[in-house]
């Protein structure tokens, strides 16, 4: 696309924003005015728990009666998760639910849209970044004011993992949405090779060190050397590490280092924030890391990663909690051997998703009610049985829902250690600097740049691409 397009197309889409923005008044809480009646959800146990506050803490009672909510999200478990909830906000408020999805790959353009001119969508549900885009453009509301007013009082902002409502629901200081599906790098180690007692010897003969799981960056490479056969030929693995490092996933290896040596992305001000020491070290760490990865790791994606992983050939490897359901499968050789815990250095990228409210919505406060409730310490519960993890301390302290997935303790560690996102929260222009990120990081482990040259390029276009989007001060 030429630069002048590509001026013109961006150019439009501010102009649709501030338009969208400009032209549409943000509700203010009301009461409501449906009538009030007491009403017994009828909701299954979940995990051998008896769900009973399904009615919002008692301000849910059929006043939406007539009122239709629509929520737009991706295709798959995202919306089948809502719909699962749907049901029962449907008995306790009174109010319709619709979902409307779009499979991935369509639903950012088809959602941004909307959002910017159709004005069909009271809610949506989406990935962080992108939902930060919106509140930048005044595409969803402020959710402060409904929380001051309706509240549930059982609604306990406090109980959100705080690194989750500060990255996920927050954005230039105002509450825009509540955290819905988490996501962290975790660490998988192979439990069964730790607490093996003749590899500890081994180890302790080698290093001289305790063989332990490596919470620092330096015994994570010490470790990673003793696994990797080319290096220690009485290995029982051939590789210590390994990861994604295909282009489109690379930049998590130096990610999950960045924010451990105490560097970040973007600072408040969307100024970029790596090119030092911290972003130095972690490049220099991602190089010591390739001498122990698997020869054909800069082709491993999702699928040959995992695959890799789960043939026993490795001993460590960072990867999103997915990797679980490959290494429990039938063909795993590593089933049952596997442990799980934060990424050496303390500090794992995280991802995830939230549910925002419109500021178009016809209906804002039965709208902020839905939101609440499939966020609600109860009420997301529901989404469980849909690969949507909790997102509130109280219910990982929760014996049957820590019971329900192994990985859970460790998961919570992350999310609660994480600082940095696997998409910057730079509004507009995310995917472009990620894939300049992932430029850079390819360069790197294919020795076309130093570490230094691909910090010093990748800060170049970070400017210009920030610059572009009207983000830099």
């Amino acid at each position: 696309m030429g630069r002048k397009l590509q001026l013109t197309m961006t150019c439009l889409l501010a102009t649709t924003l501030i338009l969208s923005a400009c032209g549409s008044k943000k509700a203010e809480p009301s009461a409501p005015e449906g009538e009030f009646k007491e009403i017994t959800v009828q909701a299954p146990d979940v995990l051998g728990i008896k769900l009973n506050d399904l009615n919002g803490g008692g301000t849910l009672g059929g006043q939406y009666a007539g009122q239709k909510i629509v929520v737009a999200t991706r295709t798959g478990d995202f919306a089948d998760a809502l719909k699962n909830a749907a049901k029962y906000f449907e008995q306790a408020s009174g109010a319709s639910v619709e979902v409307q999805s779009f499979p991935a790959g369509t639903d950012v353009e088809k959602i941004q849209l909307d959002l910017n001119t159709g004005h069909h969508f009271d809610a949506v549900l989406m990935p962080v970044a992108n939902v930060h885009g919106y509140a930048e453009g005044g595409l969803i509301q402020d959710l402060q004011p409904y929380v001051d007013s309706i509240a549930s009082p059982n609604l306990d902002l406090d109980d959100f993992i705080p690194s989750l409502l500060q990255s996920y629901g927050k954005y230039k200081g105002k509450l825009v949405a509540f955290p819905y599906k988490p996501d962290s790098q975790l660490f998988f180690y192979r439990k069964d090779l730790f607490e093996d007692p003749k590899i500890k010897e081994q180890y302790k003969a080698k290093t001289g060190k305790e063989l332990a799981v490596p919470t620092t960056v330096e015994d994570f490479l010490t470790t990673a050397e003793f696994f990797t056969q080319k290096f220690n030929p009485e290995s029982p693995t051939k590789y210590g590490y390994s990861s994604m490092a295909s282009k489109t996933n690379s930049r998590l290896i130096w990610q999950n280092r960045l924010a451990a040596f105490g560097g970040k992305d973007v600072d408040e001000n969307f100024k970029p924030a790596f090119n030092n020491e911290a972003g130095l070290k972690a490049m220099e760490t991602m190089v010591e890391l390739r001498k122990y990865a698997p020869s054909e790791w800069l082709q491993l994606g999702w699928d040959e990663a995992n695959a890799l992983f789960a043939s026993g050939e490795v001993a460590m490897m960072e990867q999103w909690p997915g990797l679980y359901s490959t290494i429990e499968g039938d063909q795993s050789k590593v089933k049952g051997k596997v442990g799980f815990g934060v990424t050496p250095g303390g500090s794992p990228t995280m991802g995830g998703w939230a549910i925002a409210m419109t500021s178009t919505t016809k209906y804002p406060e039965a709208t902020y009610k839905f939101l609440e409730y499939v966020t609600s310490k109860d009420g997301e519960l529901l989404k469980i049985d849909y690969t949507m993890d909790p997102t509130r301390t109280s219910n990982y302290e929760r014996p049957e829902v820590m019971a329900s997935n192994p990985m859970y303790p460790a998961l919570l560690d992350s999310l609660s250690a994480a600082k940095i996102l696997v998409d910057p929260d730079v509004p507009f222009v995310s995917s472009k600097l990620n894939d300049i990120m992932e430029n850079a990081v390819q360069a790197v482990l294919r020795d076309f740049l130093t570490p230094q040259a691909a910090l010093d390029e990748m800060q170049q276009e970070f400017e210009k691409e920030i610059k572009f989007a009207g983000l830099s001060q």
